[in-house]
């Protein structure tokens, strides 16, 4: 054996264990065909595409494709309120969707379901399984990981859909691995991990393991942000429009206390800014009611508690307010009526419709307070401002001037986002191109050392 073959042999990878596509939509652009032919060689794959990608056509193809290879059926799990709006944007694409609450609702094909409903279905009974916002597999040790993992463990084709992982935490990526059977996260983290001796219970990729750990996770999952990351596709139409983020800050009295308390104790930790919030509260929802009511077009008003949502409720005449207690149907329909235009102001929570939901109908979002999590903010803000969005988009941040520590929470892991999710597209894209150099049909175009190449598509 001589020193190539030596390094080749060390390299790990994922093999293919998939199927040459049968038929793909020609409605899709071609960076998207050329993913889904990628994910059906594949088998098992992950496709970490940013909002407005396209991720819904390119998983009910994949899906299609899965049915007509197996003559069995395929199950997607989606958030809560996503499943009418897959089953509008398949049609779109010639694919139907049936949506279903349990087992005996399944009909042959691509059926989808939420998360929530999991344990009413018969995994076993299907050839496919796609998780739309597969981000739900965040949790290292999380309780939902574990079930979902466990539920398709012996499912022959596997696809996890989602905007790119949190670049805070990696361990999200070994959780796609397990549940792709590609490696189990802990053995992953044995290989390419050491413990962060700065962050009690955290890992940090080992510095010489970084180019192995990259082209391991480009041998099963692509990730990008725009087409051009992935190979020589034109980036046309994929361009966002400017993104206006006003600060709107209200003056509150601090003379006020939480009962109790003779003086106010401004407490903005991680557990106790809920105490500030409720004294900011009246102020918060009267100035972002006054820019909800003053606005012409359709508005997305957010908040984080049922008493903020109440109070928006009742100053914003024309508002549907949609709290967590209420049906899956009413949310649905909630949620149909905003985008198809027949609701001007939706009041609701990031946690209810901040994943998955696709809301370019609408440029105007007022935030009546915020937490600390910039994940929860920065989806909540793509739901309008995602590839589509035609208009200017502008984001009203409504805070008390005592909850100011926030922002500047928010804003710091905003910056740290944006710089690690360019370094993960980047590495992902760089291993992905010299592994593949470009999916479908441009394959080969490049001469690639036979060494250099550990599986085959």
């Amino acid at each position: 054996m001589d020193y190539e073959e030596f390094i080749a042999g060390k390299t790990i990878s994922t093999p293919s264990t998939g199927f040459e596509p049968h038929e793909l939509s020609p409605m899709l652009y071609d960076f998207q065909r050329d993913i889904v032919t990628w994910a059906c060689r594949k088998g098992r794959a992950c496709i970490f595409a940013d909002c407005g990608m396209g991720k819904t056509p390119m998983q009910v193809c994949w899906a299609s494709n899965v049915c007509a290879e197996t003559g069995g059926d395929v199950l997607i799990l989606a958030p809560l309120a996503v499943t009418q709006q897959t089953r509008r944007e398949a049609e779109k694409f010639g694919y139907e969707v049936t949506i279903c609450r349990k087992q005996s609702d399944v009909r042959p094909g691509i059926n989808i379901t939420n998360y929530e409903m999991l344990g009413h279905f018969d995994t076993s009974a299907f050839a496919g399984v796609i998780l739309d916002e597969s981000s739900i597999l965040k949790a290292y040790m999380g309780k939902t990981k574990r079930a979902i993992v466990n539920a398709f463990r012996d499912t022959p084709y596997r696809l996890a859909c989602t905007a790119t992982p949190s670049p805070n935490d990696l361990m999200e990526l070994l959780n796609h691995a397990e549940f792709l059977g590609v490696m189990e996260s802990s053995k992953a983290l044995s290989i390419w991990f050491i413990t962060d001796q700065s962050h009690s219970g955290a890992y940090r990729l080992k510095g010489h393991a970084q180019d192995s750990f990259w082209r391991w996770v480009a041998s099963w999952a692509v990730a990008l942000s725009k087409p051009s990351d992935i190979g020589d596709y034109s980036d046309e139409g994929y361009m966002l429009p400017p993104l206006e983020e006003v600060d709107d800050v209200v003056e509150v009295d601090q003379t006020i206390a939480s009962e109790g308390e003779l003086f106010r104790h401004v407490q903005m930790s991680a557990t106790g800014y809920q105490r500030e919030k409720k004294l900011t509260l009246g102020a918060r929802c009267e100035r972002a009611a006054e820019i909800a009511n003053a606005t012409d077009g359709q508005v997305v008003v957010w908040c984080y508690r049922n008493d903020e949502s109440a109070e928006l409720r009742r100053l914003i005449p024309d508002a549907v307010e949609v709290r967590g207690n209420d049906s899956v149907d009413n949310k649905e329909r909630a949620i149909l009526d905003f985008v198809d235009g027949s609701v001007r102001v939706l009041v609701s929570k990031p946690s209810i419709f901040g994943f998955g939901i696709n809301m370019q109908n609408c440029h105007v979002m007022v935030f009546c307070g915020m937490d600390y999590s910039f994940e929860s903010y920065y989806q909540a803000v793509r739901r309008c401002y995602r590839f589509g969005q035609e208009s200017p988009v502008t984001v009203h941040r409504v805070l008390g001037e005592t909850e100011l520590t926030i922002l500047r929470t928010v804003e710091g892991k905003r910056s740290q986002h944006e710089s690690m999710t360019d370094s993960i597209a980047a590495r992902v894209g760089s291993a992905y191109r010299e592994s593949h150099f470009t999916i479908g049909e441009r394959a080969g175009e490049v001469p690639v050392p036979d060494w250099m190449v550990t599986h085959e598509d």
